[in-house]
């Protein structure tokens, strides 16, 4: 058997929405003047930063950045992929079982990966709520 008929240990255990979203993620990149914002970071040392935008309720985009790893990556895209066009209230309640889920499961040493991406849309929905409350500050931030 030839090489790339035999595949490769540990690469073939994902799906093709993986695939899809690791090697060509959607919604990469920053969103100027965001209505939500979060960096936090997770259990292994990777962050993922997201931008949103909500217009009348609504996610109308939601952007991504990271310094992780692939899975992280994978999980960034699929999150902004899954929440862009929801009410914030529906996006919110994203979780991590639910990206999981749409990239046809992870495993177990790398969903925290999913976890990171859901805690970021939670923080990036809580400082949405929170410039909603100052909107004056918007025009001191430096991002």
């Amino acid at each position: 058997m030839q090489d790339s008929e035999q595949g490769i240990p540990g690469l073939d255990d994902h799906s093709k929405a993986f695939w899809a979203h690791a090697l060509t993620p959607s919604n990469l990149g920053m969103l100027p003047k965001p209505d939500g914002y979060a960096r936090p970071k997770g259990s292994c040392g990777d962050h993922i930063e997201l931008y949103l935008r909500v217009t009348d309720g609504r996610v109308t985009d939601a952007r991504f950045m990271t310094d992780g790893c692939l899975h992280t990556v994978a999980c960034g895209s699929a999150l902004t992929s899954m929440i862009k066009g929801l009410p914030l209230g529906e996006a919110v309640q994203v979780s991590a079982g639910d990206i999981d889920k749409e990239l046809g499961g992870l495993e177990k040493e790398h969903r925290h990966c999913a976890a990171l991406a859901a805690a970021t849309l939670k923080a990036a929905v809580r400082d949405h709520f929170k410039r909603k409350q100052a909107p004056w500050k918007n025009a001191y931030e430096r991002r």
